[in-house]
């Protein structure tokens, strides 16, 4: 992944033609030699503009980060005030697959600011094909298609990673968090490293991830990986409870106890050694070798009662009332399949309407993006063109209007506000379905009960067909119902167990699979790459602190901070051991060593490093003649280092000698940068 600054071209409207001023960049390293105070600030902003980055300038409320040359008005040669009708950025980047995008981005004007338009292409071919306009700082803009940092992540390679934000909840890292890793504006950005970093968004440490994700390091995915792993198991571990204390209340229905299982997993935990025992004579028995005792019981019972009891006699009243249950048996049956039938209905109904929703749902979202944007280019080979209207998807013919030739027939107000309106209808449509389901269940539930009831009855009228004397036959029924209910109280529980046995199973092997991989992860958050990739990072400093002159103290003594990857001196900022001039040493060598770490690592440095006027704190000449030589070094063989700066241009020269460079120089005789364009 990388990206290349092509050419910048700032052009304002005024009333006595265009002003602005027009660069074009090269690759490796690149000098903008300008006066202070005539524009060198304006044009390294511009580019973070562009970029939508300027929150990430330091700048706090300020709403643009342009003088008055771009907002207000600008003075010509005669140093006349010329008011600003319209301003405007366009930038020129290219990426690693040779890919050419040009961004343009509104100052002053009538368009939102914003929009950032994308067009295919140079500077120079942007109006020849259609731009497409992205939005930024609003929702959506670094994951939606029409989100600006969306479309310039893919430009990039860029796999952005969700962070934990100061509210517990997690979010996509925000572009403009790690833009100061490879951006140093003039005011702010060199008072520390990361200077400008916002704040703003909530991002929990937030400069840490910026780091994290530019030195791709794997510790954010190891921590994402050991918290969420911990939330797996813990929700396992409450799926366990939960299954043991139903098995115990299912116990209790037999005034048993369960065995073969605890209140938490264990290692030796066997799924068939789930058991429950009950208590008889002093003895604790399991529940399946009662069961048995309690039908061979029941058989012997049976067989007894029936030996003693002479030949049944017929009560014709009593056939009656056999005859009226049995039928109220089955027409009870006949009506809980008619529900069953109905309710199945009605859930692919709900299904449907669920559908219908989401898709409705999908398109307010669609037309909330191009609200957004504020453009109806759109209708542009979609479906409208084609005889399908976008919003309720029914067909029209050509005969009766022709889209090509009018207006819209629906506004983006008037879309959104219809969209809105079937969602409301389905919603309240799904709603009633569900309720009749409810209804259907409730109504299920009691039939089956009456089912139950009348099909007890009915047993007991069969059984009353005897005709033996009516105090004996009624305790004989009252023993053998007892027993029937103890053999069908005890196969439920038998039943129920199974299940729990199964849930209890299936949860043990969660558990453990989560257990082993939890074990699996590195004991300490940073892996073995991230170690060296953080030893390479403070060789790399030590050896450009030296070279550079760095005095107020040894740099050897140096290291890099477990805690948030930055320069630290046993464990202290060292922001308090170092002269000012030594502080911007120390930042020059930190940036350059995260660019030149891409050349041995993988890692989301962008290849580009932006630093405007990095000679700050009266740093001698030496070390910056040897901050211009390491720059053309590290870019030699790919990336881009741009340097804006006011140094005597021959001072520059002398410098870097043979080395590689590109050199634009602004003459002062002609005025400030923004001047007047043929």
């Amino acid at each position: 992944m990388s990206l290349t600054i092509t050419r910048l071209k700032i052009v304002a409207k005024t009333a006595d033609g265009d002003y602005g001023v027009d660069i074009p960049f090269s690759r490796g390293l690149f000098i903008l030699r300008v006066e202070n105070s005539h524009g060198k600030s304006t044009c390294m902003n511009a580019i973070a503009y562009a970029l939508g980055m300027e929150k990430a300038l330091g700048l706090a409320d300020v709403k643009l980060p342009f003088p008055p040359s771009l907002t207000k008005a600008v003075e010509n040669k005669d140093k006349i005030e010329q008011l600003i009708i319209s301003s405007k950025v366009y930038l020129e980047i290219e990426n690693s697959k040779g890919e050419v995008s040009t961004l343009k981005r509104q100052i002053v004007g009538p368009m939102d600011e914003n929009l950032i338009e994308q067009g295919q292409g140079r500077i120079d071919e942007f109006y020849s094909a259609s731009p497409t306009k992205l939005f930024l700082h609003r929702e959506g803009d670094t994951s939606r298609e029409l989100g600006f940092y969306h479309w310039l992540c893919k430009f990039l390679d860029w796999e952005l990673p969700f962070v934990p934000t100061q509210d517990g909840r997690e979010c996509l890292l925000y572009p403009s968090i790690f833009f100061p890793t490879w951006f140093v504006e003039q005011k702010k950005g060199w008072s520390a490293i990361q200077a400008t970093t916002p704040l703003f968004l909530r991002v929990k440490d937030a400069k840490k991830r910026a780091l994290e994700f530019i030195l791709n390091l794997d510790t954010n995915e190891t921590i994402k990986k050991r918290a969420n792993l911990k939330v797996q198991i813990d929700e396992t571990l409450s799926e366990w409870k939960k299954f043991y204390r139903e098995s115990e209340l299912v116990a209790a229905r037999i005034f048993g106890q369960v065995t073969g299982v605890s209140e938490s997993p264990d290692s030796k935990f066997d799924p068939y050694k789930l058991d429950v025992s009950v208590k008889n004579a002093d003895r604790w028995n399991s529940m399946t070798t009662v069961i048995e005792k309690l039908e061979n019981e029941l058989s012997n019972f049976i067989e007894k009662i029936n030996t003693n009891i002479e030949a049944p006699k017929l009560d014709e009243e009593l056939q009656s009332k056999i005859d009226q249950k049995t039928d109220e048996v089955r027409n009870l049956i006949y009506r809980a399949n008619e529900l069953e039938d109905e309710n199945s209905y009605l859930g692919h109904q709900v299904a449907a309407t669920q559908k219908r929703i989401d898709s409705l749902i999908d398109d307010k979202r669609k037309y909330e993006d191009l609200k957004k944007i504020g453009t109806m280019a759109f209708l542009e080979g979609s479906d409208l063109l084609n005889n399908e209207c976008p919003t309720c998807g029914q067909e029209y013919t050509d005969n009766i209007i022709d889209m090509a030739r009018v207006d819209p027939i629906m506004s983006f107000d008037e879309s959104l506000a219809f969209i809105k309106e079937q969602i409301k209808t389905f919603e309240s449509v799904n709603a009633r379905l569900k309720n009749q389901i409810i209804e259907i269940r409730i109504e299920l539930n009691k039939i089956n009960l009456s089912i139950k009831d009348s099909r007890e009855i009915l047993t007991r009228l069969k059984t009353s067909t005897f005709d033996v004397d009516y105090v004996v036959r009624e305790e004989n029924l009252r023993k053998k119902i007892k027993l029937e209910n103890e053999i069908e109280k005890y196969k439920l529980t038998i039943s129920e167990i199974y299940k729990i046995r199964l849930s209890l199973d299936k949860t043990f092997k969660k558990y453990k699979s989560l257990t082993d991989s939890r074990r699996k992860l590195p004991v300490e958050i940073l892996s073995e790459l991230d170690l060296n990739k953080l030893n390479e990072l403070r060789k790399d400093l030590v050896e450009m602190l030296i070279k550079y002159g760095f005095s107020s103290f040894d740099p050897k003594l140096l290291e890099i901070s477990r805690d948030n990857y930055l320069p630290t001196r046993e464990g202290f900022d060292i922001g308090f051991d170092t002269s000012a001039s030594d502080g911007i040493r120390i930042i020059w060598s930190y940036l350059l060593s995260l660019f030149k770490m891409r050349n041995n690592y993988e890692t989301n440095h962008p290849g580009v490093l932006i630093l405007d006027e990095p000679r700050q704190q009266e740093a001698n000449k030496l070390s910056f003649t040897e901050l211009l030589k390491t720059a053309s070094e590290l870019c030699e063989k790919s990336g881009q280092i741009i340097f804006a700066t006011s140094e005597d241009e021959k001072v520059l020269k002398d410098a870097l000698g043979s080395k590689q460079y590109s050199l634009v120089s602004f003459d002062t005789n002609q005025g400030k940068i923004i001047r007047k364009l043929n």
